[in-house]
């Protein structure tokens, strides 16, 4: 299996962590280049569910639509005066517990 494509830098030599992209309030564009599908997440919300040391540049999750990391590109963007209210983004929702069911005779525990 080939090794995952590594982005170049802007700055060689320097990390931008999570927790930077996160102070600048900056959008983490995900693409997946297989099936062609586009995600936009705050990086506020990652830095709450996710190691806010991790490489700002790293791809958070796997492909939704196709389940495959390698082939994510990550970009970083800030939100411009007209995106507020016309940008789609991806936001933690509430979350939800699925309850279960298992067999017993009765009588067990």
């Amino acid at each position: 299996m080939p090794s995952s494509y590594r982005r170049e830098r802007a700055y060689p030599g320097q990390e931008y962590l999570l927790r930077h992209a996160a102070e600048n309030d900056q959008i983490i564009i995900c693409r997946c280049n297989l099936c062609r599908k586009l995600v936009r997440f705050l990086a506020s919300d990652l830095v709450t569910i996710l190691n806010p040391e991790r490489d700002a540049l790293e791809p958070p999750f796997v492909c939704s639509g196709c389940g495959e990391t390698e082939y994510i590109y990550v970009k970083l963007t800030s939100a411009l005066p007209g995106d507020v209210g016309n940008l789609l983004i991806r936001r933690p929702g509430p979350v939800q517990i699925k309850r279960t069911w298992r067999w017993v005779k009765l009588g067990e525990d």
